[in-house]
């Protein structure tokens, strides 16, 4: 049987999460290890937005019987939109798009200390980022994990972007041209709650993530 991180993964998009289950895993493999992966991170998953899932091992049934389970249990949105591409390219890097919405470059692993990523689109990070390791992108900065280097949103000028992470404590995080410098004190350390930073009356101003977009 697969691990549990190799069966199930979730791709954030604007309209929500996508479930993608691992081709080989089947109906009662999947639902078992979903649920272990939700209640691993209920406070962030709980109430959330979805929007697919993607597991061409199960019929339309079986997918049904997962998002109504899901919503019941979970009190998890599912709201159905049009399929998205997604190509895998390598183990660590999966590259997603939409139409007429940025591609979105999608990071299976924890960015090191001095390391330096920069897309031309949204970046997500499925682990943390830590002190010394710099993203750029001219959309939109998701970290699903720790996020404790540099982040500059909307580098192209896009002051709409936003930075948000499991955990937001940043050295330095830059939407468009405004910056913001991590305080002296544990101001973010000290949040238990999922974070989002974005622009407002051209100052950083950092919230709780929302359980329901």
């Amino acid at each position: 049987m697969k691990s549990l991180k190799d069966t199930i993964e979730f791709k954030g998009t604007k309209d929500g999460f996508i479930i993608v289950i691992n081709n080989e895993a089947d109906y009662e493999e999947a639902r078992k290890n979903l649920i272990d992966k939700i209640n691993s991170n209920l406070f962030f998953f709980k109430g959330s937005q979805f929007c697919d899932i993607y597991a061409t091992n199960l019929n339309e049934k079986e997918k049904l019987d997962l998002i109504n389970f899901l919503k019941e249990k979970y009190n998890i949105n599912f709201s159905k939109k049009e399929k998205p591409i997604i190509n895998k390219l390598s183990s660590d890097t999966m590259y997603y798009n939409t139409n007429g919405e940025k591609p979105t470059k999608f990071i299976k692993n924890t960015i090191r200390s001095g390391a330096f990523v920069e897309y031309e689109g949204n970046i997500v990070v499925l682990g943390d980022v830590n002190p010394g390791a710099q993203l750029i992108a001219d959309g939109n900065i998701v970290v699903m994990g720790v996020l404790r280097g540099i982040a500059h949103a909307g580098s192209k000028g896009d002051e709409s972007a936003f930075v948000s992470a499991i955990k937001l404590n940043p050295i330095q995080l830059r939407i468009s041209s405004v910056i913001a410098i991590s305080p002296d004190d544990d101001t973010y350390s000290s949040n238990s709650l999922p974070q989002i930073a974005f622009v407002h009356d051209g100052h950083i101003v950092i919230e709780n993530y929302p359980t329901k977009i």
